[in-house]
């Protein structure tokens, strides 16, 4: 049925609310799980370094923690979802998210991405990766809704523990 479900993480509990059915469906259909990571370096060019607080070397080193970084999450999440006996490959790639996870899907592949839910207001203002990937996608895509607890669980871990934000269980 599918080659691959690819799936873009950007570190959080939201984003991994789509990791349940895809390996669900993975099962199903035989398919590889891809895991997909942006590291997005478009501030660099929108701004240039002269409107950065930092220095030019410094806003290299802070794209190389970056991608370090997102890294060594796709290293932990792959471990983790090695136990379903689905196999799993993993992308790191540099740009504009939506841009990205486009480019990151093949013919053939189905593309699970989780999304808020947001409507109105915050919608508005602060967008939604997951819709404007899934409005220029030729290949099938699997919308996931994160659950509430899933957002809230985000939040206090960005508040509590900045260090463990984006450490979900699967």
């Amino acid at each position: 049925m599918y080659k691959r479900i690819v799936i873009p993480l950007d570190g959080s509990a939201v984003a991994e609310a789509a990791l349940s059915p895809a390996v669900e469906l993975a099962r199903l259909s035989g398919a590889t799980i891809h895991l997909v990571r942006v590291v997005d370096d478009t501030w660099l060019t929108r701004y240039g370094v002269i409107g950065l607080p930092v220095g030019a070397e410094s806003a290299g080193d802070i794209l190389a923690e970056e991608q370090d970084d997102a890294s060594r999450y796709l290293t932990a999440m792959r471990a983790q979802l090695a136990q379903t006996g689905i196999p799993i490959t993993t992308e790191l790639r540099r740009g504009r998210a939506a841009d990205e996870i486009r480019a990151s899907v093949d013919e053939g592949d189905l593309l699970a991405i989780a999304t808020h839910g947001r409507s109105g207001l915050s919608r508005f203002a602060l967008g939604s990766v997951a819709e404007e990937v899934a409005r220029g996608m030729q290949s099938p895509v699997l919308l996931c809704h994160a659950r509430k607890e899933d957002a809230t669980r985000e939040s206090l871990l960005a508040v509590a523990r900045p260090d463990l934000q984006g450490q979900a269980a699967v």
